[in-house]
Protein backbone atom coordinates (compact mmCIF):
# COMPACT_ATOMS: atom_id res chain seq x y z
CA UNK A 1 0.00 0.00 0.00
CA UNK A 2 1.38 3.62 -0.89
CA UNK A 3 1.85 6.23 1.71
CA UNK A 4 -1.32 8.46 -0.22
CA UNK A 5 -3.36 5.14 0.37
CA UNK A 6 -2.54 5.07 4.07
CA UNK A 7 -2.90 8.25 4.48
CA UNK A 8 -6.24 8.62 2.35
CA UNK A 9 -7.73 5.43 4.53
CA UNK A 10 -6.45 7.10 8.18
CA UNK A 11 -8.70 10.86 7.07
CA UNK A 12 -11.41 8.73 5.96
CA UNK A 13 -11.62 6.98 9.60
CA UNK A 14 -11.08 10.35 11.37
CA UNK A 15 -13.90 11.46 9.31
CA UNK A 16 -16.29 8.88 9.86
CA UNK A 17 -14.90 8.77 14.01
CA UNK A 18 -15.42 12.10 14.56
CA UNK A 19 -18.95 12.47 14.94
CA UNK A 20 -18.82 9.44 17.39
CA UNK A 21 -16.47 11.30 19.52
CA UNK A 22 -17.76 14.98 19.90
CA UNK A 23 -21.52 13.44 20.46
CA UNK A 24 -21.19 13.27 24.03
CA UNK A 25 -19.78 17.24 23.65
CA UNK A 26 -22.20 19.77 24.76
CA UNK A 27 -22.72 23.33 24.82
CA UNK A 28 -24.43 25.13 27.81
CA UNK A 29 -24.38 28.31 28.75
CA UNK A 30 -22.86 29.80 32.47
CA UNK A 31 -26.11 30.63 34.46
CA UNK A 32 -28.78 28.32 33.77
CA UNK A 33 -30.38 26.59 31.04
CA UNK A 34 -30.63 27.95 27.49
CA UNK A 35 -33.80 29.18 26.33
CA UNK A 36 -35.25 29.31 29.99
CA UNK A 37 -35.93 32.06 31.98
CA UNK A 38 -34.88 33.12 35.18
CA UNK A 39 -36.45 31.72 38.16
CA UNK A 40 -38.15 34.79 39.38
CA UNK A 41 -41.66 35.97 39.17
CA UNK A 42 -42.02 39.46 38.66
CA UNK A 43 -45.08 41.61 38.38
CA UNK A 44 -45.08 44.95 36.68
CA UNK A 45 -46.32 48.71 37.01
CA UNK A 46 -48.31 49.78 34.10
CA UNK A 47 -46.11 51.70 31.48
CA UNK A 48 -46.12 55.66 30.86
CA UNK A 49 -44.59 55.77 27.34
CA UNK A 50 -43.77 53.76 24.19
CA UNK A 51 -40.20 53.45 25.72
CA UNK A 52 -41.11 51.77 29.13
CA UNK A 53 -43.59 49.37 27.55
CA UNK A 54 -40.40 48.59 25.27
CA UNK A 55 -38.25 48.19 28.47
CA UNK A 56 -41.53 46.07 29.99
CA UNK A 57 -41.19 43.67 27.53
CA UNK A 58 -37.76 42.98 27.53
CA UNK A 59 -37.57 42.42 30.97
CA UNK A 60 -41.35 40.09 31.28
CA UNK A 61 -39.77 38.07 28.16
CA UNK A 62 -37.23 37.23 30.67
CA UNK A 63 -38.86 36.38 34.19
CA UNK A 64 -41.80 34.49 35.05
CA UNK A 65 -45.08 36.68 35.14
CA UNK A 66 -45.73 37.00 38.90
CA UNK A 67 -48.83 37.43 40.84
CA UNK A 68 -50.69 39.69 43.13
CA UNK A 69 -48.03 38.73 46.01
CA UNK A 70 -45.04 38.44 43.44
CA UNK A 71 -42.37 41.61 43.79
CA UNK A 72 -43.03 44.85 41.31
CA UNK A 73 -41.05 46.25 39.48
CA UNK A 74 -41.40 50.12 38.19
CA UNK A 75 -39.41 51.36 35.26
CA UNK A 76 -38.87 54.71 34.24
CA UNK A 77 -37.63 55.41 30.79
CA UNK A 78 -35.40 58.87 29.66
CA UNK A 79 -33.63 59.12 26.50
CA UNK A 80 -31.06 61.80 25.83
CA UNK A 81 -29.80 62.48 22.04
CA UNK A 82 -25.96 64.05 21.23
CA UNK A 83 -24.35 64.62 18.48
CA UNK A 84 -21.18 62.84 17.68
CA UNK A 85 -17.99 64.44 16.19
CA UNK A 86 -17.47 67.81 14.73
CA UNK A 87 -16.04 67.99 11.29
CA UNK A 88 -14.99 71.50 9.04
CA UNK A 89 -16.61 69.03 6.30
CA UNK A 90 -20.23 69.76 5.37
CA UNK A 91 -21.97 66.84 4.82
CA UNK A 92 -26.14 66.31 5.27
CA UNK A 93 -24.64 63.40 7.34
CA UNK A 94 -24.86 63.44 10.70
CA UNK A 95 -23.98 60.97 13.30
CA UNK A 96 -25.39 61.34 16.83
CA UNK A 97 -26.07 58.97 19.34
CA UNK A 98 -29.34 58.28 21.76
CA UNK A 99 -28.65 56.93 25.62
CA UNK A 100 -31.46 55.65 27.25
CA UNK A 101 -31.37 55.50 31.02
CA UNK A 102 -33.76 53.03 32.57
CA UNK A 103 -34.36 53.92 36.16
CA UNK A 104 -35.95 50.66 38.65
CA UNK A 105 -37.59 50.18 41.87
CA UNK A 106 -38.69 46.44 42.84
CA UNK A 107 -40.96 46.85 45.99
CA UNK A 108 -42.61 43.89 47.61
CA UNK A 109 -45.00 44.43 50.45
CA UNK A 110 -44.32 47.85 50.44
CA UNK A 111 -40.43 47.06 50.99
CA UNK A 112 -37.84 48.02 48.70
CA UNK A 113 -35.85 44.45 47.49
CA UNK A 114 -33.84 46.83 44.93
CA UNK A 115 -33.31 50.18 43.00
CA UNK A 116 -30.99 51.86 40.82
CA UNK A 117 -30.84 52.81 37.25
CA UNK A 118 -28.68 51.30 34.32
CA UNK A 119 -27.78 53.39 31.09
CA UNK A 120 -26.78 52.15 27.30
CA UNK A 121 -26.56 53.60 24.00
CA UNK A 122 -26.91 53.34 20.40
CA UNK A 123 -26.21 55.26 17.55
CA UNK A 124 -27.67 56.13 14.61
CA UNK A 125 -27.12 58.76 11.49
CA UNK A 126 -29.43 61.44 10.03
CA UNK A 127 -29.31 62.92 6.81
CA UNK A 128 -31.86 65.60 6.78
CA UNK A 129 -34.94 63.31 5.33
CA UNK A 130 -37.26 64.25 8.46
CA UNK A 131 -39.19 60.26 7.92
CA UNK A 132 -35.92 58.60 7.91
CA UNK A 133 -34.10 60.62 10.59
CA UNK A 134 -37.30 60.52 12.53
CA UNK A 135 -37.42 56.61 11.97
CA UNK A 136 -33.14 55.83 12.52
CA UNK A 137 -34.30 57.94 16.21
CA UNK A 138 -36.73 55.80 16.88
CA UNK A 139 -35.43 52.63 16.27
CA UNK A 140 -31.73 54.22 18.10
CA UNK A 141 -34.39 54.70 21.06
CA UNK A 142 -35.71 51.50 21.48
CA UNK A 143 -32.55 49.91 20.80
CA UNK A 144 -30.94 51.75 24.20
CA UNK A 145 -33.79 51.03 25.66
CA UNK A 146 -33.84 46.95 25.32
CA UNK A 147 -30.06 47.19 25.87
CA UNK A 148 -30.83 48.90 29.14
CA UNK A 149 -33.47 46.83 30.05
CA UNK A 150 -31.42 43.54 29.84
CA UNK A 151 -28.80 45.43 32.04
CA UNK A 152 -31.57 46.10 34.75
CA UNK A 153 -32.07 42.24 34.32
CA UNK A 154 -29.33 41.23 35.46
CA UNK A 155 -28.95 43.79 38.34
CA UNK A 156 -32.08 42.39 39.70
CA UNK A 157 -30.46 39.04 39.39
CA UNK A 158 -27.43 39.80 41.00
CA UNK A 159 -29.19 41.69 43.64
CA UNK A 160 -31.41 39.28 44.35
CA UNK A 161 -29.22 35.91 44.01
CA UNK A 162 -31.30 34.44 41.76
CA UNK A 163 -30.40 30.74 41.62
Amino acid sequence: MSFVSVLRTAGLALVLAAPMALAGCTLTPVHGNAGQVAPLALSYAEPNSRLEQVAYQALSARFDQGGPESPEVALRVSVGNTRLGVSATRSPVTERMITATVTYTLVQNGVTLASGSRQASANYHTTGQTVADDAARIGAEEQATRAAAETVRLALIAELGVR
